[in-house]
């Protein structure tokens, strides 16, 4: 196998060869340079290779693929022992000569990165190192040379990586001789992919490249290599504080993410959708490791808005990945207390797990158990709705304990199905014994009432199970505190209208205010006192009038509230604010008399 790589060595670097050189002197001075390549990683090896230098320099012009592959070899046998300060040096003039030989963004340019961003790791050039790192992933994203998946296995693997080098001591842990390891023959130094008219771009880490000779390229690596030397550039490394290493990973993260979302939108608009579906699952897994890192700092809504990106991706995919996201979205909001932006993810989770998952399921009896305990704890907090969290914890354990029965039993994590529906029921008890009057034997009733006479699309349409829910879990005092943290969601409007009088039939401007059930109207905006107030339960009817008699005139816009006592009549400027002042009014008597008539039962 050596003799056959050697020839096909000797073959492909011939049109490189300098002039005034024999055919016999220009095949020794390979054969020489390839057998010492080819022996297992020493410092003698690494010697050995700096010496013969002048002597391949005077066969070959540099930038020739057997100088590239000579210089990658010297660079790879002083990283392994422990030379990483002429690793870098090397690696870097392999670099230069294989950009103007291949390409900038080639597999071998690619190649040559790698081996320059692990000698930068172990010489503690984090940053550098994710530069380095960053061009090789975008070269093989963008060339596909590797699998996409591949590219995430090297991403977890260079992040393992920079920490555990990052690590007290692991330097000093390190053997100066690191075992030989068995011969591997490389792909022969080729030129069959070379780029006529590529350009050779900087490198990320800077390096000074002669190419008048060979020898030159060495200039700046240590000619006398031993044990000193290799102590000596062990000691220069030093690590950084975890918090500087974790902003270099969340920074090399995006980078990355950002390369291959711009490879899903041509994907996407190629039509790719297997290609599409490879980025998707790269990128999720690549965002996720981001966000771990942001809670780690403690940036939680850094981290939030990191989960929130994927759920954008996924788009109600129900896939597992879209479930992880939201809840630990939601576990990082509720650590710096967004109660509204909780409240509002978990009806979104809710909302995904019913479109994509079957009605009753075992996944959407899990996101609800999810949901539930995360609103429970809500409301133990400050949270400024807590009475309804409580409500809607409550909601979401009735219908997990619903969907347990009707699909045969939930585990929710628990070791079987008969401790979990146990559990979800004591959850249920517990709340209703918690805040209601009542003995724990008439709390087994109530539960088994409201088990029995609610359905699973009941529970989870909020607009009509939550206000039933709030009488069976409060008494009326706490229940009607209930109502008003929800006040922002209840029908109110305030505004101008026009009000004719009684007995005269003028026409008066007052200011109207609907809060909750009750509509009042004042001489002004601001004035402390109501001129008068009405129920909304009282009105028995709202209705849009005819203005064709005269005693309506100036105003057409006009709607009366019909009211057992006496029937009140109003005008609007125009027909807009006319029809929202009657549709306000409609909806918010519909709402409380659905309040009102709501009763319990514990039969």
């Amino acid at each position: 196998m050596a003799e056959i790589f050697i020839t096909k060595t000797i073959e492909t670097n011939q049109r490189f060869q300098k002039q005034g050189k024999t055919k016999e002197e220009y095949q020794d001075s390979i054969t020489q340079v390839i057998r010492t390549c080819l022996e297992d990683h020493s410092i003698e090896k690494v010697n050995s290779l700096k010496k013969l230098l002048p002597t391949i320099d005077q066969v070959v012009v540099s930038e020739s693929p057997v100088c590239g592959y000579l210089m990658y070899i010297l660079a790879d046998s002083c990283r392994k022992s422990n030379l990483y300060k002429d690793s870098i040096d090397f690696a870097n003039k392999s670099l230069k000569i294989r950009e103007v030989l291949y390409g900038d963004d080639s597999n071998e340019v690619c190649i040559c990165l790698d081996l320059l961003s692990q000698s930068l790791i172990e010489n503690n050039q984090f940053e550098e190192a994710s530069r380095v790192f960053i061009r090789s992933f975008q070269g093989k994203a963008v060339g596909g040379y590797t699998m996409f998946q591949q590219l995430s296995t090297d991403t977890f693997k260079f992040i393992s990586q920079i920490q555990e080098q990052n690590q007290p001591n692991y330097s000093l842990n390190k053997q100066v001789a690191p075992p030989k390891s068995p011969n591997i023959l490389p792909m022969p130094p080729s030129v069959s992919s070379i780029s006529s008219g590529a350009q050779s771009q900087s490198s990320t880490i800077s390096a000074s490249t002669s190419s008048s000779s060979i020898s030159s390229l060495a200039s700046g690596a240590s000619s006398n290599i031993n044990s000193n030397s290799i102590l000596h550039q062990q000691q220069t490394t030093t690590q950084i504080p975890p918090s500087s290493l974790n902003q270099i990973i969340i920074t090399t993260l995006y980078r990355l993410v950002e390369i291959l979302q711009k490879l899903l939108v041509e994907s996407n608009r190629q039509g790719l959708n297997e290609k599409s579906l490879a980025l998707k699952k790269v990128i999720v897994q690549l965002i996720m490791e981001e966000a771990r890192y942001y809670t780690e700092e403690s940036k939680h809504q850094e981290a939030t808005d990191t989960y929130i990106s994927i759920l954008t991706l996924l788009n109600h995919s129900g896939q597992k990945e879209e479930r992880v996201a939201f809840e630990l979205a939601i576990l990082s909001l509720v650590k710096i207390d967004k109660y509204e932006e909780i409240k509002a993810n978990i009806e979104l989770f809710i909302g995904m797990a019913i479109k994509c998952f079957k009605v009753p399921s075992i996944e959407l009896a899990s996101v609800l158990w999810f949901c539930g305990r995360i609103l429970e704890d809500q409301s133990d907090k400050s949270s400024p709705t807590k009475l309804c969290d409580l409500v809607d914890a409550l909601r979401y354990y009735l219908c997990t304990f619903k969907i347990s029965r009707e699909i045969g039993g939930v585990n929710i994590g628990e070791e079987s199905t008969a401790v979990a529906q146990k559990k979800i029921r004591e959850k249920i008890e517990t709340i209703l014994f918690n805040n209601r009057p009542l003995r724990p034997e008439d709390v087994v009733k109530l539960v088994d009432a409201m088990i029995r006479m609610t359905t699973t699309d009941f529970l989870l349409n909020g607009l009509k199970s939550q206000n039933w829910l709030l009488k069976y879990v409060y008494p009326d005092f706490m229940a009607e505190d209930a109502l008003r943290e929800k006040f922002e969601t209840l029908p109110s409007k305030s505004g101008y209208l026009s009000k004719m009088g009684g007995l005269m039939k003028d026409w008066k401007t007052r200011w109207f205010s609907l809060e909750r059930d009750v509509l009042s109207y004042y001489k002004y905006n601001n004035d402390p006192k109501p001129q008068s107030e009405l129920q909304i339960l009282e009105i028995k009817s709202i209705e849009i009038i005819s203005t064709k008699e005269k005693k309506f005139k100036p105003y057409v816009h006009c709607f009366q509230l019909v009211h057992p006592k006496h029937n009140l009549i109003l005008a609007a400027d125009n027909e807009d604010i006319m029809k929202e002042w009657v549709s306000v009014l409609n909806r918010a008597k519909q709402y409380w008399e659905d309040w009102s008539n709501i009763t319990l039962s514990l039969n």
